[in-house]
């Protein structure tokens, strides 16, 4: 019931965005919650719904997060937070109507303002609504509250490009023997891990960023964020986040051992030039365990460096004489490595894959080269056209991802800003929402037709999305 309760208040409360309150689709989610909602209060005489940092509870019972539907309850924690609203209770049987009234109510708060809760049971005494009551979100002092959407993408962007500069002064720093400076790459990565809890979207953004001239750092920063934010959603603890996305970090380390000429070859490797790239997992595996620096955080870094490519069935490289399990650690970090390196132009491919084409491998290659369950969670996380994709609509009108939907169900109906096209340039238009129905039909107003390549148009992503 807990779920359920979840799944429909945040459907209902994102819903008062696009429609009004009269519209039949309000109604519908109305009706939705009054049925969870009654049936609790018949049962047990209330409910309540109360959040207590990262952990939510129904009538005082916490409720179990599975990684399929933590999208829905980051997202609905996020609505309530940034309201500084902490606790729901209905102490009695709810109409339509006053549902209606409640969550338009709790939509039109203003966001950090601690005094919410006490507008908020004031109007729902003026509206008669004694039932319903409110309260503050308790405040812990190793989270932040206050969501401001700017200050938030500032914040994202710059970690984001200081941390590829980092990882390069890191990486360098290895290739010539030099001092490192793993206190700092450490504190970035605990930067990293409270950033996507409070809010992954911006940062898996940012991961679209394609730097081909930076190739082996900027794939390093987008493979931590990759795998930091599908460990977030099956349950990893912050402390082991900061492991996963440090071992992340550095999975390449070995190519820093590795020939320019072979890694940056635009020409196809031949059989012996691939022998000497396959042997950076080893490699890097030798780097990490003579640096004493790295201290607790070596057996990860090995992992992260040593399994990324041997496959989920064990058929990859380095061969091992002993077959063991992949670790869960391995098994995220070659999920994210392999999603990032098809989305550039490579040696292995002229062109980079659409977004859609490699969730399309993974799935094939499910159960052989990837985790199963871990393939579903990411393709959940990212969308079927995850942020940054250029699509065509059936309007004919072409616009970029710059919003996925936290449900399930609307996977494939992402928020997209529309390109219009002005003295041979694609500008900005209007942001669309492809949950939005036509009233009169109860259709869909919008549908994404197929995927397209932005090098074919000379759009560059990152301007959108930044």
């Amino acid at each position: 019931m807990g779920t359920e309760f979840v799944t429909k208040v945040y459907r209902f409360l994102k819903g008062t965005a696009i429609y009004d309150r009269n519209n039949v689709i309000i109604d519908q989610y109305a009706q939705g919650c009054l049925q969870t909602i009654n049936s609790a209060i018949k049962s047990e005489g209330n409910l309540s719904f109360k959040i207590v940092s990262n952990n939510c509870f129904l009538n005082n019972a916490k409720i179990q997060i599975r990684a399929d539907n933590y999208p829905i309850f980051k997202g609905l924690m996020n609505e309530l937070k940034k309201r500084w609203i902490g606790e729901i209770e209905f102490s009695g049987e709810i109409k339509k109507e006053d549902l209606k009234e409640f969550i338009f109510l709790l939509a039109g708060l203003p966001e950090n303002n601690e005094s919410n809760y006490l507008y908020a049971n004031q109007q729902l005494e003026l509206r008669n609504l004694p039932d319903i009551h409110v309260e503050k979100l308790e405040s812990f002092k190793d989270e932040e509250i206050y969501f401001d959407s700017e200050d938030q993408k500032k914040r994202c962007k710059e970690f984001y490009f200081k941390s590829i500069s980092l990882v390069k002064e890191v990486m360098e720093n290895v290739k010539n023997q030099k001092l490192v400076n793993i206190r700092k790459a450490k504190r970035f990565m605990q930067n990293a891990v409270n950033l996507i809890a409070q809010d992954d979207s911006i940062l898996l953004g940012l991961a679209n960023i394609k730097n081909y001239d930076e190739y082996t750092f900027n794939h390093s920063v987008n493979v931590a964020i990759y795998a930091i934010a599908i460990g977030q959603r099956i349950g990893i603890p912050k402390r082991h986040l900061f492991q996963l996305g440090m071992a992340g970090l550095f999975h390449d380390i070995g190519k820093m051992r590795i020939s320019k000429e072979i890694l940056n070859k635009t020409e196809k490797l031949d059989p012996e030039e691939w022998e000497v790239m396959r042997t950076h997992p080893i490699v890097g595996s030798e780097i990490v365990m003579k640096m004493k620096e790295w201290g607790d955080l070596s057996t990860r870094m090995i992992i992260g460096a040593f399994e990324h490519h041997l496959k989920y069935d064990l058929s990859g490289y380095p061969r091992m004489i002993r077959k063991r399990p992949l670790s869960l650690f391995g098994r995220i970090i070659a999920i994210a490595d392999f999603y990032d390196a098809l989305g550039r132009p490579r040696v292995y491919h002229q062109f980079p894959y659409v977004s859609e084409k490699i969730l399309m491998l993974m799935m094939e290659r499910s159960g052989k080269d990837f985790d199963p369950l871990l393939v579903k969670v990411f393709i959940n996380m990212v969308g079927i056209f995850p942020l940054g994709a250029l699509v065509l609509l059936n309007t004919n009108e072409m616009g970029i991802v710059v919003q996925t939907q936290e449900e399930g169900e609307f996977i494939d109906r992402p928020k997209v800003n529309l390109l219009v096209q002005q003295d041979g340039q694609y500008l900005k238009g209007k942001v669309v929402d492809l949950t939005e129905k036509d009233e009169a039909t109860s259709q869909y107003k919008l549908e994404i037709v197929k995927t397209l390549d932005p090098n074919e148009y000379g759009i560059n992503i990152t301007e959108y999305l930044i």
